[in-house]
């Protein structure tokens, strides 16, 4: 089956929710797609009924803490399980360049020696760029270059085994150059920060983020049939679900799905 494991929902600085990553599955086969902002990725991991030694795919979409601090844990108590014949095989990171020099760095700075030893061993660093092709879970993936403005952002899009197509756009608005590449997409990903009645309270396009109508007027125009709405404040989390899908549904025509944590969307 394929499926989206949500282990976050949040922005940056949320504390009611964990930040926005999540589990692509294929069949018990499991891309992780960020890592949030710290050890309680293992505790979502764990709560999402995911074994850690079956991970062996990692996408990091950027260098902000709340999408890249978790893998230090996360590869900490791999290269712990595997010492221990807990896990087997490699890792595969697929990230940016200066994402890959700031994980290789903390690693060097903090692990302890046989820890570093393991992760040399076990670690493969795939340095992402706009277009390159990856086989991952049984998909073929391509990279985009998202076009953020103020850090390299890269988010992928694939063709699911059921015919689908699926996007993941990242933490930023989807750009007027990826437009075209995003059109018809059977299943989108995309940031929102807050709703539209909240634009001057949270200032979301100063931090290169969106409104709910940001996103579906501009879904709408491109033909997606299924949107995904998540990165968002956690100040309305317990209405948050049915106040952010009567937003999009006044400007986008498809499928909304606005997840909780640990939520699962059937693809």
């Amino acid at each position: 089956m394929e499926k989206i494991l949500v282990l976050g929902t949040g922005a940056g600085l949320t504390t009611k929710c964990y930040n926005t990553c999540f589990i692509l599955e294929n069949d018990e086969k499991y891309l992780l797609v960020d890592t949030g902002a710290g050890a309680q990725i293992l505790n979502q991991i764990q709560k999402a009924n995911v074994p850690l030694n079956q991970i062996h795919d990692i996408f990091i979409s950027h260098k902000h803490i709340d999408h890249l601090l978790g893998i230090f844990p996360l590869v900490r108590i791999i290269c712990r399980d595997t010492l221990a014949n807990a896990y087997e095989g490699k890792v595969n990171v697929y990230c940016a360049k200066e994402v890959k020099e700031i994980i290789e760095k903390f690693v060097l700075d903090t692990f302890h020696e046989k820890f570093f030893q393991i992760y040399q061993e076990s670690i493969v660093f795939h340095e992402i760029e706009d277009g390159q092709k990856y086989d991952v879970i049984g998909y073929e993936i391509e990279i985009l270059d998202m076009q953020a403005k103020d850090v390299i952002q890269y988010g992928f899009q694939t063709k699911l085994n059921n015919g689908k197509t699926f996007s993941f756009l990242g933490d930023v608005f989807c750009s007027e150059k990826n437009a075209d590449r995003i059109k018809n997409t059977d299943w989108v990903c995309h940031e929102v920060f807050c709703m539209e009645a909240e634009n001057e309270l949270f200032h979301p396009h100063k931090i290169n983020h969106s409104t709910v109508k940001d996103v579906t007027e501009k879904m709408q125009t491109l033909g997606v049939k299924n949107l995904v709405l998540w990165h968002t404040k956690d100040n309305c989390i317990e209405k948050r679900k049915e106040l952010y899908t009567q937003e999009a549904k006044e400007y986008f025509g498809g499928n909304v799905y606005v997840p909780d944590d640990f939520d699962v969307i059937e693809l």
